[in-house]
């Protein structure tokens, strides 16, 4: 089918992808009968003054008493609850899912932060983690099986698996039965800067709380630390392999969203970056899963428009549903002056230039309560369409703040759900209206997603 042409003088042109990773065709405002959801301007004709048919100067076609609006998510009760004497009373976070054989798998890592050895060392290392899988029929329900993998108090009756990383395990169709998944996650060591000799994480603790308290008094030990990239490979999801070495010369504290692009055979992360003098999202890439020689390009940070106590802690990454041109950000928000997280959702065209609809949480805090009314973060899994048709995502949720390691509540994961397609749109609270480009027609029906109140 023919084009619609466009001589781009007044910044009509549509948006085209700067460097692609998915080799998307711009189809100009033909449809493909799939839908075309609001997330930006893009489909709102932004209107025109000038002199019309009557050789009268007027206005045509303007957008009046209209926003750009996110929905909330809808939380679900606690799938999982740390109550098991290996979870502890602490912090669960969904870290890979993935739907095989008919059922629904989950891994996800706690931080079992009663087992800390020492407070000195202000939770640097000084706490028992592990990552435990469990399985579901319906997503809803899940179980812990007895995997038999690892002793935990003399008993291998627990759903430990031997490995425990912090990155995003995903699944990788194209390679080996040994890489079926893979995974990244950051490593690192704490060193005496003078002597080069790696420290424990308790000698560690005590040397930066020292060298905190005191300031520039301080004429004791240092301490200081270095990270880098490491990455995991597994035939079944639960059986992991950790590669000798780095893969990465960079760190990757925090969200990394790392996937496998099948249309240029690549791979690409988006992980945290310096920005702004603030947490940031950086983006790197490779063709070698094993080899990131590059460093992250800043691709997102707060700007002025939001609060200037954020930082952006990290992010969940997910292709919109039936649009392979179209990629989906939840945004763990760092609120430095509350220490408390929650969640935003950003939108990109084109992987590299993101933005946000709206600076709202669609996945926030719970009430006082709730156990979710300190942190609450979006897993690293992805967007999943879920069996009763709900389009969903993991979070987890607890009732500390970032930076208070008591938990008065045991920690939980949850879905935030929402109806496919509703994520955001055009509002307007009393009455509004706007003009979509001329759209070439290749189906017999118009479908329309709104909703009047």
């Amino acid at each position: 089918m023919k084009k619609k042409s466009f001589d781009g003088a007044q910044g009509e042109t549509p948006v085209q992808s700067q460097a692609p990773l998915s080799g998307a065709e711009d189809v100009g405002w033909e449809s493909a009968g799939e839908w075309d959801p609001f997330v930006d301007w893009t489909a709102v004709f932004p209107g025109n003054r000038g002199i019309g048919r009557n050789e009268k100067y007027g206005l045509f076609d303007a957008p009046v008493g209209i926003r750009m609006s996110v929905e909330v998510g809808n939380m679900s009760d606690p799938l999982i609850v740390s109550e098991r004497p290996w979870e502890g009373f602490n912090q669960l976070i969904p870290i890979a899912y993935w739907r095989e054989e008919g059922k629904h798998h989950l891994l996800y890592t706690l931080f079992d932060r009663s087992a800390k050895v020492d407070r000195s060392a202000r939770g640097l290392g000084a706490v028992r983690t592990c990552t435990c899988y469990a399985v579901s029929e319906d997503a809803y329900t899940w179980e812990r099986p007895d995997m038999g993998l690892v002793e935990f108090q003399g008993s291998k009756e627990n759903n430990i698996i031997p490995e425990t990383f912090f990155g995003t395990p995903f699944h990788n169709p194209t390679a080996s039965r040994d890489e079926r998944f893979l995974a990244m996650s950051q490593d690192g060591e704490s060193y005496d800067p003078e002597t080069d000799e790696a420290l424990d994480s308790i000698e560690a603790g005590r040397r930066l709380a020292a060298m905190e308290t005191e300031g520039s008094g301080y004429t004791g030990p240092r301490v200081v630390s270095r990270h880098w990239v490491v990455g995991f490979s597994s035939a079944d999801g639960i059986h992991w392999q950790k590669r000798a070495g780095r893969i990465g010369d960079m760190p990757s504290d925090g969200g990394t969203a790392v996937q496998y692009d099948p249309a240029t055979n690549t791979y690409f992360a988006y992980i945290r970056a310096g920005g702004m003098g603030r947490r940031a999202i950086g983006l790197m890439r490779t063709s070698n899963f094993w080899h990131w020689p590059e460093p992250p390009e800043l691709v997102l940070a707060p700007d002025p428009q939001d609060d200037p106590e954020i930082s952006f802690y990290g992010t969940n990454y997910f292709r919109y549903p039936g649009r392979p041109d179209l990629h989906g950000f939840f945004l763990h928000i760092y609120h430095q002056r509350t220490d408390h997280m929650d969640n935003q959702i950003a939108f990109s065209r084109d992987w590299i230039h993101w933005q946000r609809p709206e600076r709202k949480a669609v996945v926030p805090v719970g009430p006082s309560g709730s156990g979710a009314q300190g942190i609450v973060r979006v897993g690293l899994t992805g967007l999943q369409q879920l069996p009763d048709g709900l389009w969903g995502t993991l979070y987890e949720g607890r009732d500390q703040l970032h930076n208070d390691h008591e938990m008065q509540q045991p920690g939980q994961i949850h879905w935030a759900r929402w109806q496919p397609n509703r994520f955001c749109g055009v509002e307007a609270e009393h009455e509004g209206r706007f003009t979509i480009p001329t759209v070439t027609r290749t189906r017999d029906t118009l479908r329309l997603n709104y909703r009047c109140s």
